[in-house]
């Protein structure tokens, strides 16, 4: 192969680390090392840095900055560029011809139609909400809201204002369908169990986690940036249903957090969670062919937490399903015909997010209840503590980060 020269690199290495940047939702711990790798690839020496929402890039003296909006990718162009990764480090690509393939991973659209994912997000909703509530009353109400938000969101793909203020209008509306239906007498219990599933999309859990897991691994700036937006989103979707309780001219009291016995029984839990499974699959655009991975790395660490939490506790509970989905995702990923690491994780890190505890102690906190408010928040902190020590012993113990 011909020597690569500084020009042909930039063009690589800039938009890798644009994508790597738009990609860092869930943290940025292994960004600086891939873009390092895949310069010493080349035969030569690049420097990288990468904040919560920007980037810097550096070979030979060029320097490249980035200024992005983190978010989640789509996990069928995750898959493509471990890929495209592999193929560089086997040097069966020059600079030139990885760029070209990077752009066209790049403008690859999602793999499901709008109409699929709207559906997924119903799916995602109603998973996540069986876990919280299995009842027939959750997955009713979850099915109505989770329609809601998937026409809310998809609707709004594209469209920045609207995506600005989804949050907030998605804590709104829900929480109203919810008071209305709970004012008439039809629900049994509180309604903050029936209001918190359909957030869940926008719920920061795993960027929370992600900042006490860049903090944990000495990423002190990126890690206290992501905490610090993480919390304003928690607020601003417990605003939205205190909100809701004014436009309705209701009490603030309103908003309380009772548990009600389930009815589903364990194969409607279980099933919940192959539900959410499908909604992790259509809402982020992951293929047919890696679903039954996601899948199966889902029920593990739902499992590994349940009987953890029986045994030990919540967070030791906790704790174990981390570090199984690590470790687990971490030699799977390594292997060519297995998806990446970030696409077998990304739904078992939601089973293990903790920000659904967050919104719900702050919105009990809103309804005039501060202890059990108190409560919910601290479970949130000792819960994402426990999933960053989690992930990072498990990485250290099977070996570094994956390149994806």
């Amino acid at each position: 192969m011909a020597e690569t020269t500084t020009t042909d690199l930039c063009r690589l290495l800039g938009p890798l680390t644009e994508w790597l940047l738009e990609s860092s939702f869930e943290g940025t711990v292994r960004c600086a090392a891939i873009v390092r790798d895949v310069a010493g690839a080349y035969g030569h020496n690049a420097e990288a840095v990468f904040l919560a929402d920007a980037a810097v890039v550096t070979v030979e003296g060029r320097s490249l900055s980035f200024a992005r909006t983190p978010g989640v990718p789509l996990l069928h162009q995750v898959a493509e560029v471990k890929r495209l990764l592999g193929r560089i480090e086997r040097s069966q690509l020059s600079a030139v011809e990885a760029a070209a393939e990077l752009a066209e991973i790049r403008r690859a659209p999602g793999r499901w139609s709008k109409p699929w994912q709207v559906v997924g997000l119903v799916a995602f909703t109603v998973g996540f909400g069986i876990s919280v509530q299995a009842t027939w009353q959750q997955v009713g109400v979850s099915t109505l809201t989770g329609l809601l938000i998937g026409l809310l969101v998809v609707g709004g793909s594209g469209r920045r204002r609207l995506a600005l203020i989804e949050p907030f209008l998605a804590s709104l509306l829900v929480t109203i369908v919810v008071l209305v239906i709970h004012r008439n007498g039809l629900l049994a219990g509180g309604p903050i169990q029936l209001i918190v599933p359909a957030l869940f999309y926008f719920i920061p859990g795993d960027a929370i986690t992600a900042s006490a897991l860049e903090l944990a691994a000495n990423r002190m700036t990126a890690g206290a940036a992501r905490l610090t937006y993480s919390i304003v989103v928690l607020f601003v979707l417990a605003f939205g249903a205190l909100m809701a309780t004014v436009v309705l001219q209701m009490p603030a009291d309103i908003l309380f957090d009772v548990t009600v016995p389930g009815n589903l029984g364990p194969l409607g839990v279980w099933g919940g969670w192959v539900l959410f499974a499908v909604g992790v699959m259509l809402t982020f655009s992951m293929t047919l062919r890696d679903f039954p991975w996601a899948l199966g790395l889902v029920l593990l660490t739902a499992a590994v937490v349940e009987v953890g939490t029986r045994a030990l506790g919540d967070p030791a509970g906790t704790f174990l399903g981390a570090f199984v989905m690590m470790a687990v995702a971490l030699l799977l990923g390594r292997r060519p015909g297995c998806p990446p690491a970030y696409v077998l994780y990304l739904g078992a890190f939601y089973v293990l997010t903790p920000g659904s505890h967050g919104l719900r102690g702050l919105e009990t906190w809103i309804g005039g209840h501060p202890v059990q408010g108190v409560t919910g928040l601290a479970d949130m902190t000792t819960l994402l503590v426990a999933i960053a020590v989690g992930m990072l012993v498990a990485a250290a113990t099977v070996g570094r980060f994956t390149r994806t």
